[in-house]
């Protein structure tokens, strides 16, 4: 039994990981840091506290957006590493787990993608365990 739709369902999930993560570094992370930059105060504290504060949701958003490409290009090799035939143990809990944690954070396209990847893996293994004790 072959698990070509998991790999198609979780290569395009790791897909909107990168692309996701690549937006969150270069589109709203350089929006922050313009924003933090244009911001006027009358007082240098003001100005220096509100800099700050940019400063370090730049570097949040940076580091978010970097996990999420990190889980994506390993989620892409995962996918590549899948094997027709036999039944795949830690994968699918793996990605059932990236899938909630995706939801927690409101990435819903990415929860329902690897939560449906990791579900059809698991039911999937069920099918390829039985059909391994019919044929022995």
């Amino acid at each position: 039994m072959n698990r070509k739709l998991e790999r198609k369902i979780i290569l395009a999930g790791s897909l909107w990981q990168i692309v996701s993560g690549l937006l969150t570094i270069f589109v709203y992370a350089s929006f922050l840091k313009k924003e933090g930059l244009n911001t006027s105060y009358n007082t240098v504290a003001k100005l220096e506290a509100a800099q700050s504060i940019f400063g370090s949701l730049y570097m949040f958003s940076v580091s978010f957006g970097l996990l999420f490409v990190i889980l994506g290009i390993v989620n892409f090799v995962l996918a590549k590493s899948m094997k027709d035939d036999q039944p795949e143990i830690k994968k699918p809990i793996w990605f059932i787990v990236l899938g909630i944690l995706s939801y927690l954070v409101m990435d819903i396209l990415g929860a329902f993608l690897f939560l449906s990847a990791g579900i059809l893996a698991i039911a999937k293994n069920k099918t390829i365990s039985k059909l391994a004790n019919y044929q022995v």
